[in-house]
């Protein structure tokens, strides 16, 4: 794996951050927002959702997340 997942550990998320990925990601849905738990699983509806690459979806997260205190 690419070193942007070294040291990731997967985080439950929390409600209150939903409105957060919502605003940032307007294309996934209440339901693929209902469905993300981890950090891998919105790299994957944000990959899906936007036609990104693994590795671009991974670090437009990864610079979303590392802002955010879960």
């Amino acid at each position: 794996m690419s070193q942007i997942f070294d040291g990731w550990d997967d985080h439950i998320f929390a409600g209150r951050h939903m409105r957060e990925v919502q605003a940032k990601w307007n294309r996934l849905s209440m339901s693929d927002l209902s469905q993300i738990k981890t950090k891998s699983e919105l790299i994957d509806r944000v990959q899906e959702q936007y036609g990104l690459a693994r590795e671009v979806a991974a670090q437009d997260v990864e610079i979303w997340w590392s802002d955010r205190s879960f």
